[in-house]
């Protein structure tokens, strides 16, 4: 198959080295040309444009922002990844949240604001715990702030605007419970590769340190609908099918003893989320794609274990942004760089003028993870860890209990009975 794979930044190298992996003839498209070198002697050097789209048999956008261009695109060739929709779901978190109202979603109360004034005084006369989330044009989601209580959300506000100028804020009410998201890939009337996910977000052990977007995780597909499906994403279809939507779409909740809230949406690839998953399909990934992306009903059949997890792994300066000027060159020994089903790999490439040995970018810092598939939990987190004991990387840092945390998470869900099969 002739696929053009198009990416904002390097973590859409893995999607290259595995298609290529597998037999495909892929094409890299990159925005942003400060990843070029990523996975440098592994997959062939990145075009900056997209020409031509009618040349390839499919179309992949890794990451949404390139919804207009993927929708042009559309039109004459099966695309997967992205589109106007996606865009909007994901980057305009008031429109995300309509959207699940549409649906009939039950979302945790919250209030708009364009002013930061009304909205410490709306905290002051409430005194709610809240989430801030900025949103609208160009809105950094990385922003995003949990309080721990009402003065903690006011402090934050006061420093926050002294640097930063955000036109457009939500403050949501807190909800304490467990977080899971639950993707499906959609083909314009029906989900399929209905998996969950359990994710680790934060840098440090514990859960402490800044939000990395993902430091390990566990995702499985479940052999029937649940609990969380049945009052979540599933929801989402026929509002999905009005609109023509196909592709993946993952709802991040939160879930209670009675009730589960929306957080987010998630329109596109994710991260090591996908790795995992495409490690437990069975059958050609790229097909699945494909099947998805023309309206097919692709077959998705025993997969291949329960579980896959992946535990991230990463060097300094990370995760502040690094300068390949004097962070490259930290060379990395233990990776296997020749099975892209075994790894997520990011800032690495291959030395030049040597045979085969590995060394950092020096974009970002984040080396990769292991993807570990087992029958439990433990086993799949255990293979990560053997995977991580033989690396030899200068400075390395990773979470070391990612399987601890998802443990907790899954059992509780489990006991609550959220992840009850249905029928």
């Amino acid at each position: 198959m002739k696929i053009l794979w198009v990416s904002i930044e390097g973590d859409g190298a893995w999607g290259v080295w595995k298609l290529l992996h597998d037999g495909h003839d892929v094409t890299w498209a990159l925005a942003n040309m400060k990843y070029k070198d990523a996975l440098a002697g592994l997959i062939p050097s990145p075009v900056e444009t997209i020409t031509n789209p009618v040349d390839y048999d499919l179309i992949i956008f890794d990451s949404s922002g390139h919804g207009e261009a993927a929708d042009i695109a559309r039109e004459s060739t099966p695309v997967i990844g992205a589109s106007a929709l996606a865009d909007a779901l994901e980057h305009d978190r008031l429109f995300g949240l309509e959207f699940m109202q549409k649906c009939g979603i039950n979302i945790p109360p919250y209030e708009c604001f364009d002013d930061v004034s009304d909205g410490v005084r709306w905290i002051k006369k409430t005194k709610k715990q809240t989430v801030f989330k900025p949103f609208g044009d160009r809105a950094d989601s990385a922003l995003t702030y949990v309080s721990k209580s009402a003065e903690d959300m006011i402090r934050y506000l006061e420093v926050l605007f002294k640097k930063v100028k955000v036109k457009q804020f939500i403050l949501q009410e807190v909800v304490h419970g467990t977080e899971i998201s639950s993707e499906g890939y959609f083909n314009g009337s029906e989900f399929y590769a209905l998996n969950h996910t359990l994710e680790e977000k934060k840098f440090m052990s514990g859960g402490i340190g800044p939000n990395t977007g993902c430091s390990g995780n566990l995702v499985w597909m479940p052999t029937r609908s649940d609990n969380v499906f049945e009052r979540g994403l599933l929801r989402a279809g026929p509002a999905l099918a009005e609109a023509g939507f196909r592709g993946p779409i993952d709802l991040n909740t939160i879930v209670t003893e009675g009730e589960i809230y929306g957080l987010e949406w998630t329109p596109r690839f994710g991260y090591e989320g996908t790795c995992n998953l495409a490690r437990l399909i069975p059958g050609d990934f790229a097909s699945f794609l494909l099947a998805i992306a023309t309206g097919d009903s692709p077959t998705v059949g025993e997969t291949r274990a329960k579980f896959s997890a992946t535990v991230r792994i990463t060097v300094p300066p990370y995760p502040r942004p690094a300068n390949p000027a004097k962070d490259a060159g930290v060379p990395v020994v233990g990776i296997d760089v020749d099975d892209p089903d075994c790894w997520y790999l990011s800032d690495i490439r291959i030395k030049e003028g040597t045979e085969g040995e590995v060394e950092t970018i020096g974009t970002d810092g984040l080396i990769g993870a292991p993807i570990s598939v087992s029958e439990t939990i433990c086993g799949a987190f255990d293979e990560c860890q053997a995977a991580i004991d033989k690396l030899l990387i200068p400075d390395l840092m990773y979470r070391n209990d990612v399987k601890k945390c998802v443990e907790k998470r899954f059992e509780c869900l489990s006991r609550q009975g959220w992840l009850r099969p249905i029928g």
